[in-house]
């Protein structure tokens, strides 16, 4: 009885051994073959970030900080190989880089991009872009393109600002982009700034702020992520970031009262995003060194102070203000020390696609050394993926192409024209010429190269009579158009940012010395300042051709200009 006992025990103890040899063998298989820079195969759908945090290897935490652009019109198989070896949370397009052509070509692209992610193992991407309307919109062709921030400023409407937002979202997710890098909300105060201008609602901080907030609702309808920026306030400087840092020197106290003012009011509305500026801010920072982006005691008054828990977003790392000043390497460390959670990195001079490498390599390297705890990189991941799960972006993202038919449709192009009627302002008339007499032929003044925006106008008014002369025109070319028109009954003149172009302004100040000169605003309202002796000043705020066909609605009669200035404009009576 005892030896079958043992037999059957010594059969089981080798059974036991056999499956513990086999389970090891497999083990080891497994291992060795297993590719731990990322997963392979499609991700399992997590129930929580916390869970999907816990799965991730070093190198997928550290790509899902990083928004960086690329180039072409294709997402090639050279790039998808790249970001097997180094994941990305997120992309930017930009035409400049030749990543839009069309409507059809975007959604194409940004299909290619998720799949290719998931395919990779890895989380569907951000596929960013910076759609703000007017003077900045990467997309033009195809899709409703809206006057701009200081257009709606004039019209001083919520509504506009409201149904704009929703027309844009929806049209960015048609075409598969989930991050837009919109709205500005810089009070523009200064009329030297050199890169804000239209971009904003306007100088009125407590206007600003409502104009903001009216668009935070419509973008979390449609499932695009807005980005306010740039936080703490561009708006007040003479410098343009992209190529000098600029300098914010005001206390604390009038930061509250004017810059933070909107700022505040859009992480009340519920903003999910917030863009840190490349700015000199000290009595924010505490440093007459480090811009806003790079400093640890502005992020914490923005998540502290302000109290702001949405993901904060650095300006792109390739602008001068950092380029030139820091290495792309250190200055995206110390922006992530800092605290912010994704560091952006678009083009510009000096820098290539494949410098987002280095930046994903400092970081790595930041971590493994300690610089960077391995805490403080999943607090950012966590946010990231948390955003990510809230807007369905892992488990829907891809563009809806059955829908890109429905890109500006009649109803949406409707909103872009409700804006630009709303929004020509007749700031002065003193000689009653508005609107004009179409008995005899107007001369017009119009820059050289903007023929497209100058067709919906002279549609309107078949008796203007276009003489095109280049923004950068010499001071022969402007006297020869000076003899020409100086002794016309009236003179109109289509201006483009006046301040920066000495021969347009002497142009129009001698011919105002000679006779009546309409000044026709088509982008900076601070163009008056330029021209002070012009008998009439009218605003669009805008070229496009929405806001031209307005215009030559109020310069014909039919369409009473209803928009009021929102900037102050010292010298206007």
């Amino acid at each position: 009885m005892s030896k079958k006992k043992n037999k059957r025990g010594n059969k089981t103890l080798w059974l036991i051994l056999l499956a513990a040899v086999l389970i090891a063998l497999i083990t080891i298989g497994y291992l060795k073959n297993k590719d731990f820079t990322h997963h392979e195969g499609p991700p399992k759908k997590p129930g929580s970030p916390d869970e999907l945090l816990q799965n991730m290897s070093l190198d997928e935490k550290v790509g899902q900080v990083i928004i960086a652009y690329f180039n072409g019109p294709e997402f090639t198989s050279r790039l998808a190989e790249e970001l097997r070896e180094f994941p990305l949370g997120g992309v930017i397009l930009y035409s400049t880089s030749s990543n839009i052509e069309s409507p059809a070509q975007v959604a194409a692209l940004t299909e290619k991009i998720q799949k290719t992610a998931v395919d990779n193992g890895s989380l569907p991407l951000f596929i960013a872009i910076d759609q703000e309307g007017g003077s900045v919109a990467r997309l033009t062709e195809g899709v409703t393109v809206f006057p701009g921030n200081m257009a709606l400023g004039a019209a001083e409407s919520e509504e506009l600002a409201r149904l704009s937002a929703a027309v844009t979202a929806r049209e960015l997710r048609i075409l598969g982009i989930n991050l837009n890098f919109a709205p500005v909300v810089d009070v523009n105060n200064n009329p030297d700034n050199p890169v804000i201008g239209v971009r904003s609602f306007g100088s009125h901080p407590e206007a600003v702020a409502c104009l903001g907030t009216a668009v935070v609702d419509p973008y979390r309808q449609e499932g695009v992520l807005a980005t306010t920026k740039h936080f703490p306030g561009h708006g007040d400087t003479d410098v343009d970031s992209h190529y000098g840092l600029p300098l914010i020197p005001y206390s604390l106290s009038r930061l509250k009262s004017l810059e933070l003012l909107p700022f505040q009011a859009m992480i009340k509305a519920g903003v999910p995003a917030v863009m840190m500026a490349h700015i000199l801010v000290p009595q924010l920072t505490g440093s007459d060194e480090l811009p806003a982006s790079l400093s640890p005691q502005a992020v914490r008054y923005l998540r502290e102070e302000m109290g702001f828990d949405g993901l904060i977003v650095s300006d792109s790392m390739s602008m001068g203000a950092i380029t030139g000043n820091w290495g792309l390497e250190e200055a995206s460390v110390a922006a992530f020390q800092a605290g912010v959670d994704i560091i952006l990195f678009g083009p510009w001079t000096g820098v290539q696609p494949g410098d987002r490498r280095k930046i994903f390599s400092a970081l790595k390297q930041a971590v493994e050394n300690g610089t960077i705890t391995l805490e403080r990189l999943d607090q950012s991941v966590k946010r990231i993926l948390t955003a990510k799960m809230k807007y369905k972006i892992i488990d829907d993202p891809l563009p809806r192409r059955e829908s890109l038919p429905d890109l500006a449709s009649p109803q949406n192009l409707e909103v872009a024209r409700r804006i630009a009627r709303e929004s020509v302002t007749l700031a002065r008339d003193r000689a009653s010429v508005i609107p004009l007499s179409p008995q005899e032929m107007v001369p017009l003044i119009w820059p050289a190269g903007m023929e497209s925006s100058l067709a919906p106008l002279t549609k309107e008014c078949p008796f203007l009579q276009p003489h095109l002369l280049p923004l950068q025109a010499s001071s022969d070319e402007a006297g020869e158009l000076f003899e020409l028109l100086r002794t016309s009954p009236l003179v109109l003149a289509g201006t483009c940012n006046l301040r920066q172009y000495p021969a347009w302004a002497g142009l129009i100040n001698a011919l105002a010395g000679e006779t009546e000169v309409a000044l026709l605003a088509l982008s900076s309202p601070y163009d008056l300042l330029a021209a002070p002796r012009v008998a009439t000043y009218l605003c669009t705020y805008s070229d496009s051709s929405v806001s031209m066909q307005a215009l030559g609605q109020v310069l014909n009669g039919t369409l009473t200009p209803k928009g009021r200035l929102p900037v102050e404009l010292p010298g206007l009576e």
